[in-house]
């Protein structure tokens, strides 16, 4: 998969990100125990997903979809059908789930392939567009 950071535009946000960082610079510790109950359902979250992920299912019709879009987009290979099929099985089982939907599939195959559009390393990685364009023509 590929995660896609960029500048943060929002000024608002911006300044509560250095305020949230200098405040961590001047006490860690207390800085981690106000997050601490969060982090803690967070664990626990993919504790369990992680005991569902093996019980997650995908339809054979979704598979075949998923598989489609990549031919279509012509990624090479096979790892974009086998990384998309673990993604969203994995979003599936976050979720609390045992099947895969297609909306599943929509969240995740965007950073599963866009970066696998690219024949040359040193062309640019695609914004995902092109991906949900393929995803929305072929699931549609």
């Amino acid at each position: 998969m590929h995660a896609q950071v960029g500048t943060v535009r929002d000024a608002e946000l911006g300044v509560k990100i250095v305020e949230e960082r200098a405040r961590f610079d001047k006490n860690p510790k207390e800085f981690r125990d106000t997050y601490k109950a969060d982090q803690e359902k967070l664990q626990e979250q993919i504790s369990s997903a992680r005991s569902r992920l093996s019980s997650v299912q995908i339809d054979h019709e979704l598979r075949v979809k998923i598989s489609k879009v990549c031919a279509e987009l012509n990624v090479d290979v096979l790892r974009g059908d086998i990384v998309t099929n673990r993604a969203v099985k994995a979003l599936a089982a976050l979720k609390g789930r045992d099947q895969v939907t297609a909306e599943d599939i929509a969240v995740v195959i965007p950073n599963c392939l866009r970066h696998r559009l690219r024949k040359d390393s040193l062309e640019s990685i695609d914004s995902g567009v092109l991906v949900i364009e393929k995803f929305s023509e072929v699931f549609s």
